[in-house]
This record gives C-alpha cells, sequence and structure tokens, in this order.
C-alpha cells in the first residue's frame, strides 16, 4: 500500500518561509518603491498599474524621494498607503485583476491570486471586445508569474536541509494506522496487513506531491529510494514547467468558456497545460498501481485544482484522506475548513463522509519555530 502527500503553500509556511501571495505582492511594491526613487520621469508604468506625480510643476518621482522631507516611505507596502492617502498629488491606477488582487488583500488580508483569476476570465465572456480582453488578461497573469517565480528564487535560497522538521518528516515515513482507513478500504488494508505477517505496516511507496513551486519537498525525499518527489504544477530551475491559472471543470460557469470555441480563454486552465509534461501522466499511473493514502499538509483543496482533486480523493484506490491541520493562537483551527474544502472536490458525498479521517484521528501539522 502507497501513501501520496499532497502539500500546498503551507507546507512552505510550516518551515517559516515567506511564501504567501501577499509576501509577494509586498515584494513587488518594494520593487516600485526602489524603482520610482531613481526616476526622472512623472509617468511610470507597468502591465498591472501606473503610478504618476499629479503637481503642476516639473518634479519627477525622484525629486519626491529626495527633496521632499515628508516623503520617506519605509516600505513598499507603507509607500503604496502613502500614495493612496494623497490624492491631490499622486495617481496610482490599477487594471481590473490587479485592482481585485489588491481589493482581496485589503478585505481580508490574503488572496488567492488563480481563483481572482478565473472571476476576471468569467468576467469579460459576454463583454465586447472579449477576445482582446483575454488575451489582455492573460498576458497580465503571464507577467505576475514571472515576477512569482522571480521572488521565489530569493526564497528558495534559503532552503536547505537546516530547515527541515523532523516531526514532519516522521509522519511523511510513518506506518499506516487501522482507524485511518475508510470502511469501503478495509479490506483492502487488512489484505495487505496480512501479506506482512501482521507487522507494522509502513508505505510501500510514497509520492510527495508539490503544488508548489519551492524544492522544500524535495529535501524530505533525498536519499530514499522509495519516495519520489512529482512537482505536478513545475519548478523553479524550469520555468517552462511552471503551471499557473486555474483547474476547477466541475464549476457550472466553465462549459461557458468551452462553448466560447476560443482558445485564449483555455490558456491557463491548468488541466490543459497538464498535458505539456508528463507529470500528470506519472500520478495517474501511480494511483492506478494500488491502494494509497493521502495525507494533505498545507494544501488549502481550494477550487482551483479541484479537477486533479477529484481524480485523487474518488479513484478506487483511496482509503484514506488525511489532513493535518493548523492551529492558530486563540487554540482554534482550520480543520472543518479544510473538509468543507475537500469535499467541493467530491461529486459522491458518501464516499466523501468514509474517506476523510474523523478529527479524532488527525493531528496539526508541526510547525518550525
Amino acid at each position: 500500500m502507497n501513501r501520496i502527500i499532497l502539500i500546498g503553500n503551507g507546507f512552505d509556511l510550516a518551515h517559516k518561509l515567506p511564501t504567501k501571495y501577499e509576501d509577494f505582492i509586498n515584494w513587488y511594491w518594494d520593487k516600485w518603491l526602489e524603482k520610482l526613487n531613481y526616476s526622472q520621469n512623472k509617468i511610470e508604468k507597468d502591465i498591472l498599474c501606473t503610478f504618476e506625480c499629479k503637481d503642476n510643476g516639473v518634479s519627477t518621482w525622484m525629486y519626491h524621494f529626495h527633496f521632499n522631507s515628508v516623503f520617506i516611505p519605509k516600505s513598499g507596502k507603507d509607500f503604496i498607503k502613502y500614495i493612496k492617502s494623497n490624492p491631490n498629488l499622486y495617481s496610482l491606477e490599477f487594471t481590473p485583476f490587479m485592482k481585485r488582487i489588491c481589493m482581496s488583500i485589503e478585505a481580508k488580508g490574503w488572496v488567492d491570486i488563480e481563483n481572482e483569476y478565473y472571476k476576471s476570465l468569467l468576467s469579460i465572456v459576454q463583454s465586447e471586445n472579449a477576445d482582446n480582453a483575454a488575451k489582455k488578461l492573460n498576458d497580465e497573469l503571464d507577467y505576475i508569474k514571472s515576477l512569482l517565480a522571480e521572488y521565489l528564487t530569493t526564497v528558495q535560497k534559503d532552503i536547505t536541509p537546516a530547515i527541515v522538521n523532523t516531526d514532519i518528516k516522521q509522519k511523511i515515513f510513518e506506518p499506516f494506522r487501522p482507524n485511518d482507513i475508510s470502511v469501503e478500504g478495509r479490506k483492502k488494508f487488512y489484505q495487505d496487513f496480512l501479506m506482512t505477517n501482521m507487522k507494522i505496516t509502513y508505505p510501500a511507496t510514497i509520492t510527495i506531491l508539490n503544488f508548489n513551486y519551492t524544492s522544500t519537498a524535495d529535501i524530505y525525499a533525498e536519499g530514499i529510494d522509495n519516495c519520489k518527489v512529482n512537482h505536478i504544477h513545475g519548478y523553479l530551475d524550469n520555468y517552462q514547467s511552471i503551471i499557473f491559472g486555474y483547474g476547477d471543470e466541475f464549476d457550472r460557469d466553465y462549459k461557458s468558456l468551452l462553448d466560447l470555441n476560443d482558445n485564449e480563454f483555455l490558456r491557463n486552465i491548468k488541466s490543459i497545460r497538464y498535458l505539456e509534461y508528463d507529470y500528470y501522466r506519472k500520478l495517474l499511473s501511480y494511483i492506478g498501481m494500488g491502494p494509497y493514502q493521502i495525507y494533505i499538509m498545507g494544501h488549502s483543496c481550494g477550487n482551483s485544482d479541484r479537477t486533479l482533486l477529484n481524480t485523487l480523493f474518488e479513484h478506487g484506490n483511496c482509503i484514506s484522506i488525511k489532513p493535518f491541520y493548523y492551529k492558530k493562537n486563540d487554540n482554534s483551527d482550520n480543520y472543518i475548513e479544510i473538509v468543507q474544502n475537500i469535499s467541493r472536490n467530491f461529486t459522491n458525498r458518501e464516499k466523501m463522509r468514509d474517506r476523510i479521517v474523523n478529527k479524532t484521528y488527525c493531528e496539526t501539522l508541526p510547525q518550525n519555530e
């Protein structure tokens, strides 16, 4: 019997790596702060936003940085707040997509860029000049993807064997626990258990299914023959392999994209982009080998990966789905939130209730200090 370790961004966060999308956006503002500090223009822009000095004189951005004593932002984030609080002197304009991203961070303190992309894509289906709008949106997403890869490359420098969490490593390779196994899967489990002469049963093989672009997962599999990493969304050392978009073919509006007969609307759909490399095919081959258990470590199981997760969760060989939840400072946790998200990836509710491990038998995801 095998095990799949499904890891998402929460896995990197457990290792104290600044990999939230809002960390990335703050880094983006820091880059703007650095650029405008030496700009001799009144207007600077990229594909996502435009900065402008609105005073009637000849002042440039560099002038405001070096000769305006009040204008001393400490970070890119503070800089954006200052710009917005002085609309008579400065203006900052966003594209609709970038505006969605910023509004989500302001309202919720976090953002799912892939989800905001899909909402933006759907919003232009019925608009005039939809073709041009879709291309513009995709170009913006490609630009964000390139910036994200640049940012994560700087983060990846801190990923060394020294950050390995021994508690996480122990859980990845621990033996199977009978209470984790679904009622449906117990026959398969005990057949495998008996074949080992009633000894403690460890996974025959382990696949770490890495939804991140970083290499944190690789240091856990290094030197272990029966443990492999599948970089299902690509990795930083091969930029062309990076998949960044949306993957929910079950969404009721997805068919409307297919009916348009316009490939621009499918340019960043994950289930199509999976066909460029063999990571998805290797996963299909792996889950077809025999019974497997899924450990979820730091993946929200949101709709942006729904097509792939449905394939994993409802496959006949899946006999257990065990989420490792995050415990907050106020002693509350996100177990129910993860389970709610997992449930959206099922079409068979009976299987869902049987395969998800009860909270009684689940644990928190260990965090680095």
